[in-house]
């Protein structure tokens, strides 16, 4: 699997609230308002009718005026038919269309009012359209600009390629912090590891180059044992150190785990859990360990408190849901544990701060050694 597989999965989150709004942005501002716009035609007139329907209209109004006599009346309701499809002539082309075909019928009061309406429109009554004229409305030809199309397809290709960059600018920020924590931390266990052989070596060199120049040797001086100290697995990645200093906002410290080979197994790191009292500088009370397995897909913690966060009965029950609460004490050592990955932890300083807050509720300064262990299969 491969970082950048390793960060999506991680972040799966993240990355389907990009793509939701990249797909929202795309589709309403890229198709919706560009490449198919809505288009308003109005509220429908006469001029919009079929053909059948404005031959009933033209009855209609020929029954109107024969009813009334209003000749302006009848004059206006006729020029309603008329519009940019259909002309003043078209539409007295038609109504002696609509005479002639009465005539044959031998309907003649149809007739008389359809030559009644023709005569308030100024249409001679023996005037008919030749046969074969046709009475349908031009076409009217697309206005719409072959470049207007073009801008809107090349704002659109635009558009998708630089969120197309966003996207692959976020992977890389988030596989960029993810193993800048990791190169940290194995800075960190490379140095801590040279100190620790040193003393080893030193005596085995020193005794290899001492010759015996006495018969009977001098009884050894007896050695002190050296004192007790916080030594991980010979199989733990790191060790990592975090520190925290007064004045560390929103103080959250990281590091990245992977095998010797490369593979990234997890992350672990030191974070505040609770702060105390107010003002401008976070006053942290107690500090959560985490430690997140790939494998696992959970992070488990454990609360290291204060020595008043940890006798404050509300304040426990308030870090209970975070995970096991140890009073932090110099020297003091934890650890927490998922399906293949666990972490051992050593307190190696602290400080408590006073002013208007409870005797040792919140740190100055606070230091923790991290060393994650992969489990074999049969410590799982």
């Amino acid at each position: 699997m491969t970082k950048v597989s390793e960060v999506a999965q991680r972040y799966v989150l993240v990355l389907l609230v990009v793509a939701f709004l990249a797909g929202t942005a795309f589709g309403l501002v890229g198709l919706g308002w560009n490449v198919w716009p809505v288009e308003w035609t109005g509220n429908a007139g006469p001029a919009d009718l079929d053909a059948h329907w404005q031959r009933s209209y033209l009855t209609m109004a020929a029954e109107a005026y024969m009813a009334t006599g209003d000749a302006a009346a009848a004059r206006e309701r006729v020029n309603a038919l008329t519009g940019p499809q259909l002309t003043e002539a078209q539409v007295a082309a038609e109504l002696q269309t609509m005479i002639g075909e009465r005539t044959a019928a031998n309907d003649t009061g149809a007739v008389s009012r359809l030559q009644a309406l023709a005569t308030v429109l100024g249409t001679p009554p023996s005037s008919a359209p030749a046969p074969g004229t046709s009475t349908q409305p031009a076409v009217p030809r697309d206005t719409t600009s072959l470049l207007q199309r073009l801008l809107r397809v090349c704002g659109l290709v635009i558009l998708v390629l630089v969120l197309l960059a966003g996207l692959l600018l976020l992977v890389y920020f988030l596989q960029a912090r993810s193993t800048g924590g990791a190169a940290m931390g194995s800075a960190a266990g490379d140095d801590d590891q040279e100190d620790h052989e040193e003393p080893a070596i030193a005596p085995a060199l020193a005794a290899a180059s001492t010759p015996v120049v006495a018969p009977m040797p001098a009884p050894p001086r007896p050695v002190a044992p050296p004192a007790q100290a916080f030594r991980p697995e010979a199989t733990a990645l790191g060790p990592f150190v975090a520190t925290y200093n007064l004045g560390d906002i929103d103080f959250d410290m990281s590091f990245g785990i992977e095998s010797a080979t490369g593979d990234f197994l997890g992350e672990c790191g030191l974070g505040m859990a609770e702060t105390v009292g107010g003002g401008d500088v976070q006053r942290v009370t107690a500090f959560e360990v985490w430690l997140f397995d790939k494998t696992d897909i959970r992070t488990v913690s454990v609360v290291l408190a204060s020595s008043h966060a940890h006798s404050d009965a509300a304040l426990r029950t308030k870090l209970a849901s975070r995970g096991e609460i140890v009073l932090a004490q110099p020297g003091g050592s934890f650890s927490v544990k998922t399906s293949s990955l666990k972490l051992e932890g050593r307190i190696l300083d602290l400080a408590y701060g006073s002013g208007d807050v409870p005797a040792q509720s919140y740190f100055t300064t606070f230091s923790v050694e991290l060393a994650p262990v992969p489990l074999l299969a049969g410590q799982r």
